[in-house]
């Protein structure tokens, strides 16, 4: 009797384990399918989506009236003023506008003390012969820099205007300023006030 229970636990066991493996297959067989159907179901989506309408768009972008760049324009930004000039011309005139621009920006207003690399290419630009000086503002070009200039307040070894300039077209030039906020000729009064 004894063998015959033997051999029907190892029946059971047999079957257990056939039972566990169809269960594995069965089981790792539905995530696939389930997995197929949702990336079938996504490719459809997207092969019967419409394709959007630019022309619409471009319509529409026309309809706002927004002014053109002109022949100079200024922008406020949080680290002062930003100034883009057209100058037709070749580099000589590009760097007298640039100069112009240096030339009338103010003294350096009380701000926080200059940064490392402002403080390190300013000591560099007042060991150069300067372009030009109006008061204690000295327009320094530098070395090796054609289409820049620099504004510095040598009493307060503070840059306060930097202009750069870059060949647009033919006899062409985009000339783009920027003053620091918090120097005096930044600060420009509104029409009336």
């Amino acid at each position: 009797m004894a063998s015959v229970q033997k051999s029907s636990v190892g029946d059971f066991a047999g079957v257990a384990r056939r039972i566990g493996l169809w269960t594995t297959n069965l089981l790792a067989t539905a995530i696939v399918l389930v997995g197929g159907l949702a990336v079938g179901w996504q490719v459809v989506g997207w092969w019967k989506e419409e394709p959007t309408n630019l022309a619409g768009q471009a319509a529409g972008l026309e309809a706002v009236d927004l002014p053109l760049l002109g022949k100079g324009r200024e922008f406020w930004t949080r680290g002062g003023l930003l100034k883009v000039e057209r100058v037709a011309g070749g580099l000589g005139e590009a760097q007298a506008a640039m100069r112009a621009f240096c030339r009338e920006s103010g003294p350096a207003a009380e701000r926080a003390e200059a940064g490392k690399g402002e403080a390190e290419f300013v000591e560099k630009l007042v060991r150069q012969t300067p372009l030009e000086e109006v008061k204690s503002i000295a327009v320094y070009q530098p070395a090796g820099q054609g289409a820049m200039a620099v504004a510095v307040d040598r009493g307060a070894k503070r840059i306060v205007g930097w202009s750069f300039a870059m060949e647009a077209e033919e006899g062409g030039w985009s000339v783009y300023h920027f003053r620091p906020a918090g120097n005096a000729a930044t600060h420009v009064k509104a029409p009336g006030g």
